[in-house]
């Protein structure tokens, strides 16, 4: 029996596909859609996590426009929504969602920003023994698992408030697209693909695809996160196009769009609205399987499943005696965050709607109003 699930998700893996996207200036995949044109053979030992069968599974996939790339660091840009200028994002919620390490090292190799010799690196480099095992920072599901150029083999996983994180130069995957993970759980192991030579893992932390330095999220001197509830500012954000920041080595120039850029749209946006219709679930699963669900091209009535909406211009209406008040009772590992994406809402709203002063200090079983 442990034979056959093996065999199953060797077969799982081996069915991802790549998925045609439009390449833009702010797209990173322009320098490398020629080394992704015949990747290197990916080493890959499977552990057996649970996967994500539908998109409403998919974290923070409605702040995300319902896409979902398993293919690529960054496709398309997206607005990043600021208030006042500010980006609040709880990172820890006691034991609902922790924080671990990313993996031991020595020693920070190269940190995040501008380069000595007039570059900019978009991430951490931690220096580490051969095959130290690379562990998800906090809950999450896997986006994309693959040999991704001068990154080498890398995992980038969403987690369920937005965040995402990167691990690259790997030498060796431990999981594939849509597999749900937990707060360490083992996802690769460290080593010197790409275009290193010192066996290191290149970290990195991404909100809407823009990178910020992954210092303001963990003190790596401590091997902690700074504090559970985060600020970001718009000058955190590099948002750049790939040809005027550079994306891995600076000595690199960006061909130009027009030489890469796919002809065609996804395949999956130009089916028919009929061939949606009869979408069948077990379908939707193997076109996740293959990284070719094209979220932005279903609609909730054709879906099926709940649809953020969304947000309307005008003040809300106030709660009145023909409105019903919606509940939800707090299962187990549950926070603020994955209940207000469940319902459509924010964290913010929920805590207001029951006095919360606190949105660590929920527990399992407490009723909370949520509209």
């Amino acid at each position: 029996m442990k034979k056959l699930h093996f065999l199953i998700l060797l077969f799982l893996a081996a069915s991802v596909t790549a998925q045609n996207l439009d390449v833009t200036p702010y797209s990173q995949n322009i320098m490398l859609a020629d080394s992704l044109a015949t990747p290197k053979e990916v080493v890959r030992q499977l552990a057996a996590y649970p996967s994500v069968s539908e998109p409403y599974e998919i974290p923070a996939y409605g702040l995300y426009k319902r896409y979902w790339d398993t293919n690529h660091l960054r496709s398309k840009l997206m607005e990043i929504p600021f208030s006042n200028d500010r980006l609040m994002l709880m990172l820890v919620q006691d034991a609902n969602n922790p924080f671990v390490m990313p993996c031991q090292f020595d020693k920070v190799r190269l940190a995040y920003g501008e380069t000595k010799n007039g570059g900019f690196h978009p991430g951490i480099d931690l220096r580490t023994e051969p095959q130290t095992l690379v562990k998800s920072c906090f809950d999450g599901v896997v986006r994309m698992a693959r040999d991704y150029g001068d990154y080498g083999l890398t995992v980038v996983v969403r987690h369920y408030n937005g965040l995402e994180t990167v691990y690259a130069h790997l030498d060796k995957l431990c999981v594939q697209p849509n597999q749900i993970v937990k707060a360490g759980q083992v996802i690769g192991q460290t080593g010197t693909s790409g275009n290193t030579k010192e066996c290191l893992l290149h970290f990195e932390t991404r909100f809407l695809n823009e990178y910020f330095d992954p210092e303001l999220v963990i003190d790596f001197e401590e091997e902690d996160v700074l504090q559970n509830n985060m600020a970001l500012m718009s000058r955190d954000f590099n948002i750049l196009p790939l040809n005027e920041v550079g994306n891995w080595k600076p000595s690199v120039s960006a061909p130009k769009p027009k030489a890469t850029a796919p002809a065609s749209k996804p395949e999956v946006a130009q089916q028919p609205k009929q061939e949606a219709n009869q979408e069948t679930k077990p379908e939707m699963n193997t076109q996740m399987q293959k990284g070719t669900v094209d979220l932005d091209a279903m609609s909730p009535e054709n879906s099926g499943m709940p649809t953020p909406q969304p947000k309307p211009q005008a003040q809300p209406q106030p709660q009145t005696a023909n409105t019903k008040a919606v509940y939800h009772t707090v299962a187990a590992g549950e926070n603020l965050y994955r209940i207000s994406v469940k319902y459509n809402t924010t964290v913010d709203k929920i805590m207001k709607l029951n006095n919360l002063k606190n949105a660590d200090k929920i527990i399992e079983g407490q009723k909370l109003r949520v509209k």
